[in-house]
């Protein structure tokens, strides 16, 4: 029992001297103190000019301990802010010691320091002076020893090889850390040019900064009416949507260009070159949309364009997988492109990435998707001037080839080499159905389908490429184009024609007097004439007159009948009582 008294009576001495201590160590907030770091090096306003020929020689901060009365640890940081600075909250630069910042030293190269002189916007070769602290802090308590100091810039002007966007007007917001990259800009030597671009949607009223870094210990680059301003005020952004923003650090502009829409254009489309499939903007530069696309030969192209517009053009970069560059560039920054290859017909996601580190195209073919139907004139685009298509064919290249329907030839097609076409435009009923056939009868053996169907009424011109197993067809929507001459274009009239079988194109519209006419599919087709007779004959030429025989006001009935090989016309005007 006397052992076991013993053994408690010791527990409890141990507990009260373990109490006691902690009571020494844990005095009450504001109970303890710090004693500041004494500075020892550099000495009191020491000048020290920073060489950008040894960018990593470091210049060393010293100090003796700071001590807590209770014994607590203490860690440091050095922080470097400019001289008249009231405050050590927003420094210029923040070392951290080693051993987790308990040393009693800490160092910073030549290129940290004019790094930091230069985000804080002192020029090059300047003499900044400035204050050099130890922050010491332990727990929630902190003190700061501090000493002038004057650092002489780099000669040189320091320009950075990226740059970001950021703001509560971008996409990414205002937390700097998640800003946009933007694009760098070389030359045809590789070398920076210091130009820089991004794709991105902007929020009208919200405002926006350009960064070297995405951090905080970074320079800022504002502006107004694009001149750019480094330490500037924030931007302010136009009406939202998505733009081009470009910035050029050595001219010091920025510029916006607003991208209404990215679209495809050329020969994978219905209306080769005359119609553009949008892409739809999703998002962190990125434009997509699905598309039916066609392939009327192995070497069809395409190309993806701006706002409908011929200005900014994105080209496949030769050489490359996906690479895009925008064409107008490419010289300069010595790239060599050329149209983006088509593939194979059919529905595919399109995507265009014009991410700073991307500039790809990705186009992912629908394994659902089915090869067009063997129906010529099938097209989302009737009414447009020169509307073609394409589907898919079989058989064997043949040594002749005829378009037959009801056992009758409705036209032989011309081989050239391994192609045969119409020559002519073949006028076809959406009524009947045709086929391909080596025999002008029809008792020959079948290309294709057995049955071809025709989408509408129209004039076709057909070419079977055996090569690309490929039937591609054409026809011309015409107008009545009608406008006072020679001063009075801008104001003309485009009057839309109906096509009649077989070859006639007509139309009821009200003429004025003394305006000119010419029938037109632009601007392929151009039929006029000089002859002032209401009726006669027109030939298809860019010189072609312009016709000058509507000499009273009134309503008319236009009509052309077309030439098989649209070379010529015969028209009538008959005025309507």
């Amino acid at each position: 029992m006397k052992q076991i008294y013993k053994l408690v009576s010791l527990l409890l001495m141990v507990a009260v001297a373990w109490s006691c201590g902690e009571d020494d160590n844990m005095d009450a907030v504001g109970g303890w103190t710090i004693a500041e770091p004494a500075l020892t090096a550099p000495a009191a306003n020491a000048a020290i000019a920073l060489n950008e020929a040894t960018p990593a020689a470091k210049t060393r901060f010293e100090w003796s301990a700071a001590v807590a009365s209770n014994k607590f640890v203490v860690s440091y940081a050095v922080v470097l802010v400019p001289a008249e600075a009231t405050t050590f909250d927003n420094p210029l630069l923040s070392i951290t010691p080693g051993n987790a910042g308990k040393d009693l030293f800490a160092e910073a190269t030549a290129q940290q320091i004019d790094y930091a002189l230069w985000t804080a916007c002192y020029p090059a070769g300047a003499a900044v002076k400035l204050k050099w602290a130890v922050v010491a802090k332990a727990i929630d308590q902190s003190v700061v020893a501090s000493e002038n100091v004057t650092f002489t810039r780099f000669a040189t002007e320091y320009f950075p090889s990226t740059l970001f966007i950021t703001g509560d007007a971008t996409e990414a917001g205002t937390d700097v850390t998640k800003a946009t990259a933007m694009r760098a800009q070389k030359n045809a030597d590789g070398d920076l040019t210091y130009v820089f671009d991004v794709y991105t949607t902007l929020t009208k009223g919200g405002t926006y900064t350009f960064r070297d870094k995405a951090s905080l210990q970074s320079r800022v680059y504002g502006g107004k009416e694009f001149t750019l301003e480094p330490c500037g005020t924030a931007i302010t952004a136009p009406e939202t949507g998505q733009y081009r923003v470009t910035v050029d650090l050595i001219n010091n502009t920025y510029n916006l260009v607003k991208i209404d829409q990215w679209s495809i254009i050329g020969e994978v489309t219905e209306n080769p070159w005359n119609v553009d499939l949008p892409l739809a903007y999703i998002g962190n530069s990125i434009w997509q949309a699905k598309l039916d696309l066609l392939q009327p030969s192995p070497t069809s192209t395409f190309i993806i364009r701006a706002n409908n517009d011929w200005t900014y053009i994105l080209k496949y970069v030769l050489g490359t997988d996906n690479k895009l560059f925008i064409e107008s560039e490419a010289a300069a920054a010595g790239v060599k492109v050329d149209n983006i290859p088509s593939k194979e017909a059919g529905t595919y996601t399109v995507t265009v990435n014009l991410q700073s580190d991307k500039y790809t195209y990705a186009m992912v073919l629908d394994p659902s998707s089915q090869p067009a139907k063997p129906i010529i004139g099938d097209t989302k685009s009737p009414d447009g001037d020169a509307v073609s298509g394409n589907f898919a064919i079989t058989g064997d290249l043949p040594s002749t080839l005829f378009l037959v329907s009801d056992g009758q030839s409705v036209g032989e097609l011309t081989k050239d080499g391994n192609k045969f076409s119409s020559v002519n435009y073949l006028p076809l009923q959406q009524s009947k159905t045709y086929q391909l056939n080596t025999k002008a009868d029809g008792s020959g053996t079948i290309i294709g389908e057995e049955e071809v169907a025709v989408a509408r009424d129209q004039a076709y011109l057909i070419v079977l490429d055996f090569d690309a197993k490929k039937l591609t067809w054409k026809y011309y929507n015409f107008k009545l184009f009608h406008w006072k001459d020679p001063d009075g274009w801008d104001a003309h009239k485009e009057i839309v024609m109906t096509y009649v079988h077989p070859l006639t194109f007509t139309v009821k519209a009200t003429l004025t007097g003394g305006f000119v006419c010419k029938f037109n599919s632009p601007w392929d087709v151009q039929f006029g004439t000089a002859d002032t007779a209401l009726s006669g004959t027109m030939q298809n030429s860019s010189s072609s007159a312009n016709y000058p025989g509507i000499v009273q006001d009134g309503d008319y009935k236009a009509t052309i009948v077309v030439a098989p090989d649209l070379q010529s016309c015969t028209y009538s005007f008959v005025k309507q009582q």
